[in-house]
């Protein structure tokens, strides 16, 4: 009994503190067969009330718009220093993983995470290239499958915009919850739209690959940030259960206005329930730079 307990707590004190990005692998050893049932719910009745006739509406508003991502990246790069004589040799390999997705407007443009649909810890490697990215979708109200071309990435804020090749009819899409910038004059001000402690939240997501799902939780803090190689991050924290694959999930409030994109979350061996999320601002700030490109912001109220 002695030596086991000892091999459980070396097991345990070896668990370092990390940032886990939520970009799912390929197991490739269980299949799930996804049944939403979307259109069992009767939309009609958006005056709910109850907090659980609200999640639920909500919930299938938000899942009407989110996909499903497999992408993936071949890559080749030049290794030097290879063999007894230093050589250079090319090395070529692929990656694949399961991640999240959604609309921001009819025309088919898609927000995710930077990390669903790059390899940056390959980019920094001597004549580094892309040889393919592929990057399809399933969508939930088609169960079909499409492909999507990135159009814009920004490795620092962790945000992809993607559109689909295909024409898809009538898509549903999401509006984002127009959060005041927190460096702006205005953030202090009675006019300011804020997140609060305590606000309900839902993470939507393919968690593990499995398909869409949903999780509930709060706003644990409207705002942190975190210092990465000095850039600094902005984060939305939740309790949501936010796991591998939930990444570029949107996170929305109990209206179904996208308050943030699900990205990361942290893991200690003392902690649990720290997940993190981009702040809409940030998102659309982001989306802003990129012209030709509407989107869609909501007035919709918060819990102030």
């Amino acid at each position: 009994m002695e030596k086991k307990y000892k091999k459980k707590m070396i097991v345990f004190f070896i668990i370092l503190v990390f940032v886990v990005f939520l970009f799912g692998c390929h197991s490739g050893k269980l299949t799930v067969n996804n049944e939403y049932g979307l259109n069992s719910y009767d939309f009609s009745n958006e005056n709910v009330d109850i907090e659980e006739e609200k999640t639920i509406y909500t919930t299938n508003l938000v899942m009407n718009a989110s996909v499903e991502i497999t992408t993936t990246i071949e890559y080749q790069y030049t290794e030097s220093g290879f063999g007894p004589w230093q050589q250079e040799r090319t090395v070529k390999g692929s990656s694949s993983g399961q991640a999240t997705g959604f609309f921001i407007n009819e025309d088919g443009y898609l927000m995710t995470n930077a990390h669903v649909v790059r390899l940056t810890e390959y980019e920094s490697l001597k004549n580094f290239e892309y040889i393919n990215i592929l990057v399809e979708f399933n969508y939930a109200l088609s169960d079909q499958f499409f492909e999507a071309e990135v159009i814009n990435v920004d490795a620092d804020l962790d945000l992809a915009l993607l559109k689909t090749i295909d024409t898809i009819e009538n898509v549903k899409y999401l509006t984002f919850y127009d959060l005041t910038d927190p460096t702006s004059d205005a953030y202090n001000s009675d006019e300011a739209v804020r997140l609060v402690y305590g606000e309900t939240v839902l993470a939507i997501g393919n968690a593990n690959g499995y398909g869409l799902s949903v999780t509930k939780g709060i706003v644990s803090a409207p705002l942190r940030y975190f210092n990465d190689n000095d850039i600094v991050i902005e984060a939305i924290q939740t309790d949501a259960a936010i796991n591998a694959g939930n990444s570029g999930g949107a996170l929305v409030n109990l209206y179904g206005a996208v308050v943030g994109i699900n990205s990361f979350k942290v893991v200690t061996e003392t902690s649990e329930s720290l997940g993190y999320a981009i702040p809409s601002n940030v998102v659309m700030n982001f989306l802003d730079t990129i012209t030709n490109i509407e989107y869609y912001k909501t007035s919709v109220k918060s819990y102030q």
